[in-house]
């Protein structure tokens, strides 16, 4: 693997553990921390895409990377509906964006991480929200066949 991408997972890895750590509340053994959550786009059996919370844990099965991107989108960028180019995990550095589905509209505040699973069917429109760019890093997934339906129910 080239240092690039070494570095690049690294950096999101560490981000991953940021996220995880900020949503535990640390302000006493009463308090009740809300679970650290990817959403999850994927197509349903109506065509439209949908998306879930996937909760993050010791026993979340992630998937094999075969490459990163970084992805740097203008303020004010809009995609009107297409389906994903492949199956792939996003992460939100900076930037607010918003996913539009079956299901409503998805804010993306930086520090959201996005599992991509929406490669047939309808498909979803993507819009940059903030005033400034938006900076992700997109993580293409070795297995591209796509899994129809939710996970979690």
């Amino acid at each position: 693997m080239k240092t690039a991408h070494k570095f690049l997972m690294a950096a999101a890895m560490a981000g991953m553990g940021v996220i995880g750590w900020s949503a535990h509340d640390v302000m006493g053994a009463q308090a009740v921390s809300k679970p650290t959550v990817m959403k999850r786009f994927y197509t349903g059996a109506d065509g439209l895409s949908h998306v879930e919370d996937v909760p993050l844990n010791v026993k979340t099965v992630m998937e094999n990377i075969t490459k990163v991107e970084v992805h740097i989108s203008k303020a004010g960028n809009f995609s009107d509906y297409h389906v994903a180019p492949r199956r792939q995990y996003i992460i939100n550095l900076s930037g607010d964006g918003e996913v539009e589905l079956a299901d409503g509209k998805v804010a993306l505040p930086p520090g959201s991480i996005e599992y991509i699973d929406d490669t047939t069917g309808k498909g979803h429109t993507t819009r940059v929200t903030s005033s400034e760019q938006r900076v992700s890093l997109w993580f293409w997934f070795d297995d591209q066949k796509p899994h129809l339906g939710p996970m979690t129910k």
